[in-house]
């Protein structure tokens, strides 16, 4: 059956004393600092053809010890790592079909640089397991042992390796990773895979551990030794990824970067979204005219800049903001006629801050949208509003397409409620139990981390306080979990610490969103640099055809190309191309920003860390974050679910939480 499968995946990791002596020789002379778990699975040599042609390069063991090393290589924040060429070409590498236990079919190949002088790759594009589509860059001359993987965005469905918070990182930038990204099982943003129970399972959790099984694997055969250190760096779906990456797959990676993540997937898409988009209109069903426009959102956000922020400019707590500000003061009245909100309107504005709650007025989501986060309410992954009074609007069509076709059902098969149900969801606690079924399937809420903890990981999360896609109280909540489950904060932050990032929207935009982050993760995972205060810094903007969340964005239904095709190689790790307008220290939680009173408030060294108290406050709902996990077969059937790493249990039909 193959499941769970971190057994099964941790099992072949046994046979590593079966490499030969050569690579072992190659092993013993590049390793300066060893990982803190074993990731050095060795992939099933089988799948590669013989080859007529030369290698690229000479495979003697001697090749690590004789490569200079760069002298752009800081060994202070990160281990002096030798340089491990290319022992084959790319085309010798693309005759692969196998790979640590998977069947790929690399279906492109090409050996190029994003521009003169920079880094050359092996460039591979295929399919793992038929659905899967994947894209992994490998240097050919400059690879420091280092591997790193890219979440995408929304429902997926493409593939774009774009890391983020690595803007001016030089290790990437000179080509010390191999990298890698996939669609999740499926190409497009047609949801017509909602029945078919292998693409759901590679979806809810097994694309990304099978993509950094194959592109260690590969790396294996292109170098002759695997990845010392590997990383995850992603955002929103991607910060899912990476979270379901620490609880399902403990030691896929060394270190993690989980932004924004939409761990609390079913309720978000189920339940958040569409109690937002119904607040805003007059009449139930989404009938009736809309009652708030996204010019008097940016009223209230005004309104709170000037009542709580009004030197700074940067929602630097917004949870105490929350409680200082008054929103009836902005109610229109005959005193004030402009620049002000009827009280239909600051209705509407309290729900969306409140989030989703039943009859009773219990929480059916941790929380609702930010203060501070009013900037893009408009946005289809948001509130949803209508851009001038009484303007049309339509959700983002994968919001819908997740209730009507994955929140309920089996994990093996999807029920088709029909898009009537979605527009007529009641709110209730009997209905949010329903949709609770499937949450440890689709969820990554699991906040008991001892397995990554033990295995030595280390992880930063963090979001922007303005989020305006996944309400920034996700994370909060989240991380609150662990610190509970993990026995406290103290021992919490020694290996998982959580930045909020003030005004910030989704991913990025609207504030100071650019902080060395991958290098912070580096530095904490290869040298035990634990981060503290970490500068982040606003460019001025760039002309963009878009932006974070919207089509092709992190929060949006997904970007780049489409699963078949090679794209050209990115330019990785470069520093931004606009002037900086402003920077700001950010800090651990329960730590804030706090301006310090006299300092320019454009300089990070006007900003002091401040416990706040209003971050802190919890975050009771109907929902739970605990160890109950549905795994499947590699099929994606003979599903079961355990209260984490427990095996075996009953199947799913008999054992899930709740009748």
């Amino acid at each position: 059956m193959g499941f769970p499968r971190s057994r099964k995946r941790s099992a072949k990791r046994k046979h590593a004393k079966g490499l030969s002596a050569a690579v072992l020789a190659i092993c013993s002379v590049a390793l300066l600092t060893a990982p803190a778990f074993g990731h050095q699975t060795v992939p099933r040599p089988a799948g590669v053809r013989a080859h007529t042609t030369a290698p690229a390069t000479s495979s003697s063991s001697s090749d690590a010890a004789n490569v200079p090393t760069l002298t752009s290589q800081n060994s202070s924040d990160m281990a002096n790592l030798p340089v491990i060429p290319a022992k084959m070409s790319c085309a010798d590498l693309a005759q692969t079909t196998e790979v640590a236990g998977q069947t790929i079919q690399i279906t492109q190949e090409q050996t190029a640089s994003a521009s003169p002088g920079s880094p050359e790759y092996c460039a591979v594009t295929g399919h793992i397991n038929t659905n899967i589509g994947f894209e992994i860059l490998l240097p050919t001359k400059t690879w420091r042992q280092r591997y790193l993987q890219v979440g995408c965005g929304g429902l997926c469905g493409s593939i774009s390796i774009d890391p983020n918070e690595t803007t001016g990182y030089q290790p990437l930038a000179d080509g010390d990773f191999v990298l890698a990204a996939e669609d999740d099982g499926h190409s497009g943003q047609s949801t017509a895979w909602y029945n078919n129970a292998l693409q759901r399972v590679q979806f809810a959790y097994l694309s990304y551990h099978d993509v950094a099984l194959v592109s260690k694997g590969l790396a294996q055969i292109f170098y002759g030794m695997q990845p010392r250190y590997s990383y995850f760096d992603g955002c929103s779906q991607g910060g899912h990824e990476a979270l379901g990456e620490v609880q399902r797959y403990p030691t896929d990676f060394n270190g993690v970067l989980a932004g924004a993540p939409a761990s609390i997937m079913t309720e978000l898409n189920s339940v958040l979204h569409e109690y937002t988009y119904a607040a805003n209109y007059s009449g139930p069903d989404y009938s009736g005219s809309t009652i708030l426009d996204q010019p008097e959102a940016n009223i209230v956000l005004n309104a709170a800049m000037k009542a709580c922020y009004p030197t700074v400019g940067l929602m630097l707590d917004y949870r105490s903001c929350e409680q200082k500000f008054d929103l009836d003061s902005i109610e229109c009245s005959a005193t004030l006629t402009s620049n002000c909100l009827t009280a239909a309107q600051i209705a509407v504005v309290r729900k969306i801050w409140n989030g989703p709650v039943d009859p009773q007025g219990q929480h059916l989501y941790p929380g609702g949208y930010s203060l501070g986060s009013e900037f893009n309410w408009s946005n289809g992954t948001s509130a949803n509003l209508p851009l001038t009074p009484g303007g049309t609007v339509t959700p983002a069509s994968f919001i819908t397409a997740w209730l009507q076709y994955f929140a309920f059902g089996t994990p093996e098969v999807g029920t088709d409620i029909g898009p009537t149900a979605v527009t007529d969801e009641p709110f209730t606690k009997a209905y949010f139990e329903q949709i609770e079924k499937l949450a440890p399937y689709w969820d990554a809420t699991n906040p008991d981390l001892r397995p990554f903890e033990r295995a030595g990981g280390k992880l930063i999360l963090w979001q922007g306080e303005a989020d305006w896609s996944i309400p920034t109280i996700t994370s909060i909540a989240y991380y609150q979990a662990v610190v509970k489950a993990m026995g406290g904060l103290w021992n919490t932050q020694q290996f998982a610490k959580y930045y909020l990032l003030p005004s910030v929207g989704h991913c990025g935009g609207n504030g100071p969103d650019t902080y060395n982050g991958l290098g912070a993760v580096v530095a904490w995972t290869e040298k035990h640099i634990s981060p503290n205060a970490l500068v982040a810094t606003q460019y001025a903007p760039a002309t963009s055809s878009g932006g974070p969340g919207g089509p092709g964005g992190p929060g949006g239904p997904g970007g780049g190309s489409i699963s078949d095709l090679t794209d050209a190689v990115p330019t990785l790790g470069a520093p931004a191309s606009t002037a900086a307008v402003r920077s700001i220290n950010l800090y651990p939680y329960p730590e804030l920003p706090a301006y310090n009173g006299y300092g320019n408030v454009d300089d990070a060294s006007s900003y002091v860390g401040r416990v706040s108290s209003a971050l802190q406050e919890p975050t009771p709902w109907l929902g739970s974050f605990d160890g109950r996990t549905i795994w499947c077969s590699d099929q994606g059937v003979d599903c079961r679910e355990t209260g984490g790493f427990g095996w075996p249990s009953p199947p799913w039909g008999d054992g899930h939480r709740r009748s």
